[in-house]
């Protein structure tokens, strides 16, 4: 069985929502903020660009798990965000 390890559209659905609310709660951004970027914005580019220390867990139908770094889901697949 191989396993993809590009994201899916819910992946980054959740990534970048969870990174939205963690930045507009106040935290740092891994990004330089241009002006009038909102939390939203930032965060995708953060998730473009790779910056997010982020491992994606992929439950298995037989009770087992992958986990996946965001880096080497990003590099099997240019996404564009």
């Amino acid at each position: 069985m191989t396993l993809q390890k590009r994201l899916t559209k819910y992946e980054i659905t959740k990534i970048i929502g969870g990174r939205a609310l963690q930045l507009s709660l106040g935290a740092f951004p891994l990004v330089e903020p241009q002006p009038n970027d909102t939390a939203f914005t930032i965060a995708r580019r953060e998730l473009a660009l790779g910056v997010l220390p982020i491992i994606i867990r992929r439950h298995l139908p037989d009770g087992t798990y992958i986990d996946i770094p965001l880096k080497e889901a990003l590099e099997a697949e240019k996404i564009a965000i």
